[in-house]
C-alpha cells in the first residue's frame, strides 16, 4: 500500500498588537490660488474598491481629515468637481500602525494643478458644430500653450488652466471661420469662454459637363428661400450674373462660375438651406441646364454635389408692362396658343423654356386690365420677346348718391357712364389724359361737388372721389372766470381778411358757409394767456366743426436789472417760480386774483416783493442791491471750527461759516462759503481754525455787477498730529512714536481708558513709524497709522453626548488659518478643548465611525480672548461585532483578518477588523437591519499564518444593537505533521513486518524503517511539510514487499 503526503509550508505573519485608538489620515487640498476647498472631496477606500469614508476640504484652508480605526491597505482619493486637476489623484496605504504616514501623523497632500476651459465651436446660427477644427490656447503674451481638436458637436476642453486672461484661436484648412478667436478667464472655476468660436460657412462644390465635356464659364447663383439668410462671406460674385432672372420667393445671395475643368466651389456657405440654379448665357440666348435647380443643405460640413449639371436647350424671355417704356406687370398670366406657359415675375417678366422655332400668338390675363392677341415669332436668334402691353385699364370711383351720371373727357368723343346705388362706377379706358365731371341738372341747381372735376391720367394710381360739400365752425371759449362782455374771435385763413364774431354770454361762437381749408382762430384779448399763443390751427374737411379756445392764466409784464428767478405768491397761498431774464419779459400767472412776486437767487433786489393783480395789471420792476459772491477753503483735514471773518469798509466786521465739508482730489476737503457785496464795494476775508494754517492768510475782494462762485480760494494744512486708537477699547497701552529719518527724538505715551492717543504736533515733513505693545495682548496695526487692533487668545470647548450621556473617542478636528490644524478625541466625560488660539476663521468636525452628528462641521469666528462653547450630539446610524479570535485549544489568536459581508438589500457593504494581542476583534459600521456573512479575509491578506476557521462562515444579524461574545477558531497552518498507522493482518506475521518510508522520487532509498507494535499499530518520526509525495512499503520477513 502506497500513502501521498503533502505538506505546504507556511509563511511566518509578523503580529503584533493593534490599540483601539482612532487615528486620523489627514493633510491639505493646497492650491497657489484661490479655490472653493469644500467642493474638494477626499475618500478613503480599501483596495477592492469598497468606500470606507469621504469627507471635504476645510472652507478656510483646505484641510481634511479621515478617522481610520483599523489597518491594512487603503487607497486614498481625491474627487473634485470635474474638470479640476490633482495631483496626485490617490494615494495608496499600508497602515501598519507604525510608519505608514497615517500612524507618523504626516500630511498627506493632493496639490491643486488647475482647472479647465470647456468650449465649443457652433456653426453660424446653431447651437452645434463641427469636429476636427484645430484650437490654440494662448497666453496673454500670445504664446501658444495647448493645441486641440473639437470633437463631435463641437466641443473642445483645456486642463491644467491656472486663473488668468486667455485667448482661444480656432482654424481650419477649407472652412471659414467667422469668430475665430476669443477671449476667456479663468478665475476660481473652470473657465467659460466670452463667446463661441464660430465656423462662418463650409465649402460647397461641384461641376458642369455638356456632351461629356466640362463646361466653361456657366454661372452658378445661390439663393435661399429664407429672407434672413446671410450671403457667404467671400469667395463668390454678389452681383447676379447679367441676363439673370431670379424666381419669385427666392433671395439671391451670390454667384460663382465655373472653371476649365467645369468645377466651381463655393467656400463660405453658412449653415442653412439653399437653391442652387444654373445659369448660361452666350451671344444673348439663355440655355437650359439639368437641373434647373438644386437644393440642399449645409449643417457642420462642407457640400459636394454627387451629380453632374448638365446643358440642354434654350429659353426665351419676355415682359408684359404697362407701355412700352412702363413698369412691369406682376403676376400676369401668359398663354401660348391657348395653353397657360408662365405668370410673370414682380417686374413683369416671363421665361418661356425648352422652346422650339416658329410663330406663337401670346395672350396675356390680368386683373383690372385688357389685353389684345399679341403674334410672336421664337427663334435662337429673338431670345428676348417685345414686350406686351396693356390695351386697356380699369377705372373705378365713387360719386356721392346713386345712379349719378360722370362725364368723362379726352377720348375721341366724350363718354357718360351712370354709378350704381352706392355710388361707384367703373369703365375701361385706354391709356392718356382724361377729364372728369359730376353731371348736374338744372332741377339740381345749388348742388356742388368736392372736386367740382377731376383730371386723371390712365393708368391712375388713385381713385376719383366726388363729395357734396358745406362747412360751419362752432366754437367755444373757455375762461378762467367770466368771459365778460365784448370778448370777440377772429378767423383767418391763408391771405384772406380776418373775419370776426362775438362770444356769447355761454362762451359759443360760430363762422359758417367755411370753405375746405386750414384756418387760424385767436381770441382778441392781449392781457390773458392762451393755450395756443399766436393762433389755434383748425382744418375744415366736414360740414360742421368745433373747436375750443382755452385762456391758460394772466399775462405778466416783469423788467429785472439781472436774470433771477421771482416766486409768485397767490392769496390762496398756493406759488409758483418763474424764470425771469434780465431786461423785459412777459410771463403766465394761472389764476386770477393778487401776487406776491419776491425775487430769490444770488442777487439781493431794493424791492424785496411786489404785488401784481390780475384784475388791474401793471408792469413790474426789479433793481438789484447786492450780488452774493462765494469763496472756498481746501483744506487737509476736516475741520469743526473754520470761520471767515469779512471787514466791509464802513460796517462791522461778518462772521461767515462755511458749508459742510465735502471731499476734495483723494483726502483732501472743500469748504464753501459765500457774502452779500454791492457793487463796488471792497472788503477783506480772513480765514481761522485753531488747527489750519492758510495760504494766503487775508485776501481782499470788491464786488461786481454780478454773482460770483470763487473770487476767493484759501489752502489749509495742519501740522502732523498722529490720532490713534487701539480696538476693542483698551487703556494702558504703551505707543512708541519713531521719526523713521532719525531727525526727531522718540515719543513715548499710553492709550488711555477708551483706547485713544494722540502724539503731536510732529513735523509734517517726516514719516513716522508707530508701535504700540501690552503684555498679555497681541496689537495688530491696521492699515491707518496709529491704529491697532487688540486680541487676546482665544479657547474653543467642545463637548458631545449621544442620547443624553457624554461620548468619548470621538475624533474631532479643527483647523484655521497658516495652516493650523489640531485634532483630538473626546475623553471620558465626552469633552475636548483647544486652547492658545489666534483670532480667525476656524472649521471644526466631529467623527467617529458609526455616528452621525449634529452639527457635522461649523465654522467658528473665533474673536479676541473669546471662550467658545460647543454642543455636539450623535446619533447612533451603524453597530458593531465584537469577540474574540482563537485556537482549537482556546488560545488567543492575534493579528487575524476578518471581514462581513452584506447580504440582501445589503449587499456590497464590507466591513474587515484585525484581532488585537488578545485575540479581540471588533468590526464596526455594521448597518442596522442587515444580514453579514462572517468569514477570514479573501488569501493574500495579511491573515497567511491560519488555515481556516470553524464554522468557515458565521451569520450575523444586525438589529439596533452591538452583536457581542461571538467566537472565531482558527487552525493554523503547522511546519510538521505525524504520520500513524496500522497493518491489518494475523498476529502470528507481525514480529518479521517492517514497515519503511520513502520519498517518491527516491524510492529505493528508505527514510524510515520502523516495526508495527501490537495489534499492528506504527508510528513515524516526524515529518516537515514541505509539499514532497511520499510512500510507505511494508517489507515481510520473507523478502515479500508491498506498498
Amino acid at each position: 500500500m502506497m500513502f501521498i503526503l503533502c505538506g505546504v509550508t507556511a509563511a511566518a505573519v509578523l503580529s503584533f498588537a493593534w490599540a483601539d485608538d482612532v487615528m486620523g489620515c489627514g493633510g491639505f487640498i493646497r492650491a497657489g490660488v484661490p479655490i472653493n476647498y469644500s467642493r474638494v472631496e477626499v475618500k478613503l477606500l480599501t483596495r477592492q474598491g469598497s468606500h470606507k469614508y469621504q469627507t471635504e476640504g476645510a472652507p478656510n484652508n483646505g484641510y481634511y481629515l479621515i478617522p481610520l480605526y483599523d489597518r491594512g491597505d487603503y487607497t486614498l482619493r481625491v474627487e473634485p468637481p470635474a474638470g479640476w486637476v490633482f495631483e496626485p489623484t490617490a494615494v495608496d496605504l499600508h497602515v501598519d500602525g507604525v510608519t505608514d504616514p497615517c500612524s507618523t501623523a504626516q500630511d498627506i497632500d493632493f496639490v491643486f494643478q488647475g482647472f479647465s476651459i470647456l468650449g465649443k465651436v457652433v456653426s453660424h446660427g446653431q447651437a452645434e458644430g463641427p469636429a476636427g477644427v484645430q484650437v490654440q490656447l494662448h497666453d496673454s503674451q500670445g504664446h501658444t500653450l495647448q493645441t486641440t481638436h473639437t470633437g463631435p458637436g463641437g466641443g473642445y476642453a483645456f486642463s491644467r488652466i491656472l486663473p488668468g486672461h486667455y485667448t482661444l484661436v480656432a482654424t481650419h484648412p477649407l472652412w471659414t471661420l467667422g469668430c475665430s478667436s476669443t477671449s476667456v478667464t479663468v478665475t476660481d472655476d473652470n473657465g467659460s469662454p466670452a463667446k463661441d468660436l464660430v465656423v462662418a460657412g463650409y465649402d460647397v462644390r461641384g461641376e458642369v459637363f455638356g456632351e461629356g465635356d466640362p463646361v466653361r464659364g456657366v454661372h452658378f447663383v445661390l439663393a435661399s428661400a429664407d429672407a434672413q439668410a446671410p450671403p457667404p462671406q467671400k469667395g463668390c460674385d454678389l452681383e447676379a450674373p447679367r441676363g439673370f432672372k431670379l424666381p419669385v420667393g427666392l433671395r439671391f445671395l451670390c454667384a460663382v462660375t465655373s472653371g476649365e475643368d467645369g468645377q466651381f466651389v463655393f467656400p463660405a456657405v453658412p449653415p442653412g438651406s439653399y437653391h442652387l440654379l444654373p445659369f448660361y448665357q452666350a451671344e444673348r440666348i439663355a440655355f437650359d441646364i439639368t437641373p434647373r435647380q438644386a437644393h440642399f443643405s449645409v449643417l457642420h460640413s462642407g457640400h459636394r454635389f454627387p451629380d453632374r449639371f448638365q446643358v440642354r436647350g434654350f429659353s426665351v424671355s419676355g415682359w408684359v408692362r404697362v407701355s412700352e417704356a412702363g413698369p412691369g406687370v406682376p403676376q400676369a398670366e401668359v398663354f401660348l396658343d391657348g395653353s397657360k406657359v408662365a405668370t410673370t415675375d414682380e417686374t413683369g417678366a416671363f421665361h418661356l423654356e425648352n422652346m422650339k422655332a416658329g410663330q406663337y400668338v401670346l395672350q396675356v390675363r390680368a386683373p383690372s386690365m385688357t389685353f389684345d392677341p399679341f403674334p410672336v415669332r421664337v427663334s435662337p436668334n429673338t431670345p428676348e420677346l417685345p414686350a406686351v402691353v396693356v390695351s386697356q385699364f380699369e377705372v373705378c370711383g365713387t360719386i356721392e348718391g346713386a345712379a349719378r351720371r360722370i362725364v368723362i373727357e379726352g377720348a375721341q368723343a366724350p363718354l357718360a357712364i351712370v354709378s350704381d346705388s352706392s355710388g361707384k362706377f367703373c369703365t375701361f379706358l385706354r391709356a392718356g389724359h382724361y377729364v372728369l365731371r359730376p353731371f348736374v341738372s338744372k332741377e339740381e341747381e345749388g348742388l356742388r361737388f368736392v372736386p367740382s372735376e377731376l383730371t386723371l391720367d390712365v393708368p391712375a394710381d388713385k381713385k376719383p372721389v366726388f363729395t357734396r360739400f358745406r362747412a360751419e365752425i362752432q366754437g367755444q371759449v373757455s375762461c378762467l372766470g367770466e368771459c365778460g362782455s365784448g370778448l370777440r374771435v377772429s378767423l383767418r385763413i391763408g391771405s384772406s381778411p380776418e373775419e370776426t364774431a362775438e362770444v356769447q354770454p355761454d362762451g359759443s361762437f360760430r363762422f359758417t358757409g367755411l370753405a375746405v381749408g386750414q384756418y387760424w382762430l385767436w381770441a382778441d384779448c392781449p392781457d390773458w394767456c392762451w393755450e395756443h399763443e399766436g393762433g389755434m390751427p383748425h382744418t375744415v374737411d366736414t360740414a360742421v366743426s368745433s373747436v375750443t379756445l382755452r385762456q391758460v392764466g394772466f399775462r405778466a409784464s416783469i423788467t429785472s436789472s439781472h436774470a433771477t428767478r421771482v416766486e409768485a405768491m397767490h392769496a390762496d397761498g398756493t406759488s409758483l417760480n418763474l424764470d425771469v431774464p434780465a431786461g423785459s419779459s412777459q410771463h403766465c400767472l394761472p389764476k386770477p386774483g393778487v401776487y406776491t412776486l419776491r425775487p430769490v437767487g444770488c442777487h439781493e433786489f431794493l424791492e424785496k416783493e411786489l404785488r401784481f393783480d390780475t384784475s388791474r395789471p401793471a408792469a413790474i420792476v426789479f433793481s438789484v442791491a447786492r450780488h452774493s459772491l462765494g469763496g472756498v477753503v481746501i483744506a487737509d483735514e476736516n475741520v469743526t471750527d473754520l470761520v471767515i471773518t469779512a471787514t466791509i469798509s464802513g460796517e462791522p466786521a461778518i462772521q461767515v461759516v462755511p458749508s459742510a465739508p465735502t471731499k476734495h482730489g483723494g483726502d483732501r476737503f472743500l469748504y464753501r462759503f459765500n457774502l452779500m457785496l454791492a457793487p463796488g464795494a471792497a472788503a477783506e476775508l480772513v480765514p481761522r481754525s485753531g488747527r489750519l494754517l492758510f495760504s494766503p492768510p487775508a485776501l481782499p475782494i470788491v464786488g461786481g455787477d454780478d454773482c460770483a462762485d470763487e473770487v476767493a480760494r484759501f489752502e489749509g494744512r495742519i501740522g502732523l498730529f498722529v490720532d490713534g486708537r487701539v480696538s476693542p477699547p483698551l487703556g494702558g497701552v504703551q505707543v512708541v512714536v519713531r521719526d523713521l529719518a532719525g531727525r526727531q527724538p522718540l515719543v513715548t505715551t499710553q492709550s488711555d481708558a477708551t483706547g485713544r492717543f494722540l502724539v503731536g504736533p510732529l513735523d509734517s515733513e517726516s514719516k513716522y513709524d508707530v508701535q504700540a505693545s501690552k503684555e498679555g495682548y497681541v496689537l495688530r496695526p491696521l492699515d491707518k497709522l496709529g491704529h491697532f487692533e487688540a486680541f487676546k487668545y482665544a479657547e474653543v470647548r467642545v463637548s458631545v453626548s449621544a442620547a443624553g450621556q457624554p461620548l468619548a473617542g470621538v475624533l474631532v478636528s479643527l483647523s484655521g488659518a497658516a495652516d493650523y490644524r489640531n485634532h483630538s478625541r473626546t475623553q471620558r466625560d465626552g469633552r475636548v478643548r483647544f486652547p492658545d488660539l489666534s483670532p480667525g476663521n476656524y472649521f471644526l468636525r466631529a467623527m467617529m465611525k458609526e455616528y452621525r452628528f449634529t452639527p457635522p462641521s461649523k465654522m467658528l469666528t473665533i474673536g479676541e480672548g473669546a471662550t467658545i462653547e460647543l454642543a455636539i450630539t450623535g446619533e447612533r446610524v451603524a453597530f458593531s461585532c465584537l469577540g474574540w479570535v482563537s485556537s482549537v485549544t482556546g488560545e488567543a489568536e492575534p493579528g487575524v483578518s476578518l471581514e462581513a459581508l452584506g447580504e440582501g438589500r445589503c449587499q456590497g457593504h464590507q466591513e474587515e477588523a484585525l484581532s488585537d494581542s488578545q485575540g479581540a476583534f471588533r468590526l464596526r459600521g455594521l448597518l442596522p437591519n442587515c444580514t453579514y456573512q462572517l468569514q477570514l479575509k479573501s488569501p493574500g491578506g495579511p491573515t497567511t499564518q491560519v488555515e481556516r476557521a470553524e464554522p468557515p462562515r458565521q451569520q450575523l444579524h444586525v438589529t439596533n444593537s452591538d452583536l457581542t461574545d461571538i467566537r472565531v477558531i482558527v487552525f493554523r497552518h503547522f511546519n510538521q505533521l505525524d504520520v500513524t498507522g496500522q497493518v491489518i493482518t494475523d498476529a502470528k506475521h507481525l514480529p518479521g513486518l517492517k514497515v519503511r518510508l520513502v520519498s517518491e522520487e527516491a524510492p529505493e532509498q528508505a527514510l524510515h524503517t520502523v516495526s508495527p507494535g501490537p495489534g499492528g499499530f506504527f508510528v513515524l518520526p516526524a515529518m516537515t511539510r514541505d509539499g514532497r509525495a511520499y510512500c510507505l512499503q511494508l517489507d515481510g520477513a520473507g523478502g515479500g514487499s508491498g506498498s
